[in-house]
């Protein structure tokens, strides 16, 4: 899976952060922009945007639906 970082907010998304953020501030925030997705801290909003396609985005998700990502560390 390749993804492309941009320094900075690229114009126009608009960002938003899980219900399950309980609104602290260590979230991350993911919008839908001109057919990718872009991924970014919540803590500094200038840090490098991680931009997906859909079809990156959409083997990621199947990946955490499928219990992939389960590591020891989450609860």
């Amino acid at each position: 899976m390749s993804c492309n970082m941009i320094r900075g907010e690229r114009r126009g998304p608009k960002f938003a952060k899980s219900s399950f953020s309980y609104g602290g501030g260590d979230c991350v925030e993911v919008a839908y922009h001109e057919g990718q997705i872009a991924l970014r801290d919540s803590k500094d909003r200038h840090s490098p945007t991680l931009w997906f396609t859909r079809s990156e985005w959409k083997a990621f998700v199947s990946g955490v639906r499928a219990g992939e990502f389960n590591f020891d560390f989450v609860d």
